[in-house]
């Protein structure tokens, strides 16, 4: 049995921010944080297994901007392999033993399409080089997660159909409008991502449970949905990012965000393994 096949018959609790979670322990803002699964292994081990232990049976890798683009801000444009590959290794570890699947996380590159095309960055293949190292490393899934425009995530979803037929979950943020910054509707998006034969589509970042309850309200029933709401916008004091949506605010709208179609459930930034706790325990409350 796949996740796919799963989420036919159950609701299944996802991990939560990776990112904010890693600055929280004392990671400088400066780190390539992707760069982590090489250099600092255990942290990252450590973090996955946190989400593990509080219920999530669906782990992202440290790959979110394990890309040759926004690598190379940072000087490792050539270790995109070697990265992510990485970051696999190290989840899977995190995982050996529990029922969990693991999904290969993968942003968008940074950049706008006019910006690419004046480098001369094909961005399918950006999204290629990446996507093959994940798929190399033995992901269960890929997750392509807080694209904001529908272009580049059809890009990256078709270089991925070139590759492989694991599962791929096509998650989008979006304002509390329902639109994509290129203004194309969720309901459009989704659409068209069901004809290019994406198996899960979804939501992430950018809005709190309850907005997000309000962006799936007028959404048709008919997909597989994954949810991943933030704990809150983020506010600034003394230096730190904080966010205000507890553990317990958190899981008290996931019943109301599954009576949208939700199927996958976890959280975007600012939230944590209690949050994620919280929201396993809620989630075994729900009816299958």
């Amino acid at each position: 049995m796949d996740l796919v096949d799963e989420l036919q018959s159950r609701i299944v609790c996802g991990d939560g921010a990776m990112g904010t979670r890693l600055l929280e322990s004392g990671v400088s803002i400066d780190r390539c944080l992707e760069e982590l699964c090489l250099s600092e292994p255990e942290r990252i081990r450590r973090v996955h297994e946190e989400y593990i232990a509080a219920g999530a049976r669906v782990i992202e890798t440290n790959t979110f901007g394990a890309n040759a683009v926004r690598l190379r801000c940072c000087g490792m444009e050539e270790r995109v392999g070697e990265i992510n590959r990485a970051a696999v290794r190290v989840a899977r570890d995190a995982a050996k033993g529990h029922d969990v699947y693991v999904a290969g996380a993968v942003g968008p590159l940074g950049i706008t399409a006019d910006q690419a095309r004046a480098q001369g960055i094909d961005r399918a293949n950006c999204f290629r080089e990446q996507i093959n190292a994940l798929l190399d490393g033995g992901v269960d899934l890929i997750f392509f997660e807080t694209f904001t425009g529908f272009e580049e995530i059809e890009i990256a979803l078709l270089a991925k159909k070139e590759l492989s037929d694991v599962p791929e979950i096509c998650a989008v943020a979006c304002g509390v409008d329902g639109r994509l910054s290129c203004g194309m509707s969720l309901a459009e998006a989704f659409g068209r991502f069901k004809k290019m034969g994406a198996r899960i589509v979804g939501l992430n970042c950018m809005n709190a449970p309850q907005e997000m309850v309000a962006v799936l309200r007028d959404l048709p029933d008919e997909y597989l949905f994954a949810v991943y709401p933030t704990a809150g916008q983020p506010r600034q004091k003394d230096g730190r990012l904080l966010y205000d949506v507890t553990p317990e605010l958190f899981a008290a709208s996931m019943g109301d965000i599954v009576a949208s179609g939700a199927r996958l459930l976890g959280g975007c930034c600012g939230t944590t393994p209690n949050h994620i706790a919280a929201l396993a325990a809620a989630i075994g409350k729900l009816p299958p």
